[in-house]
């Protein structure tokens, strides 16, 4: 699957659950809903050195799917092609970086 129909994939699942609890979304929203599940990723990397218990793969999982839901809603909400974005930004590091 491109990323394209991936990021539209993920922003249509977050309109259709807005759509069923009557949420209407703009893109601060959508900012704090992903930085909550940042949060969220933080605490499930940090909970064996916080808490003395390792993190579940699937537990990590999750975490990171709700990052990432959240990441590509917030681009769609800003018309941005994030497969477009990512690869202009690796060209922009290879320079940068002499890593060509």
């Amino acid at each position: 699957m491109e990323v394209l129909v991936f990021q539209k994939l993920c922003s249509s699942i977050v309109k259709k659950i807005d759509k069923k609890y009557s949420i209407d979304r703009n893109e601060l929203l959508n900012m704090s809903q992903l930085i909550e599940e940042l949060g969220e990723l933080a605490k499930e990397v940090n909970k064996e050195k916080l808490r003395g218990k390792k993190a579940e793969k699937s537990d990590l999982e999750d975490e990171f799917s709700d990052v990432i839901l959240q990441l590509l809603t917030l681009a769609e909400t800003f018309d941005v092609d994030i497969e477009k974005a990512v690869k202009t930004k690796i060209d922009t590091l290879k320079q940068r970086h002499n890593l060509l």
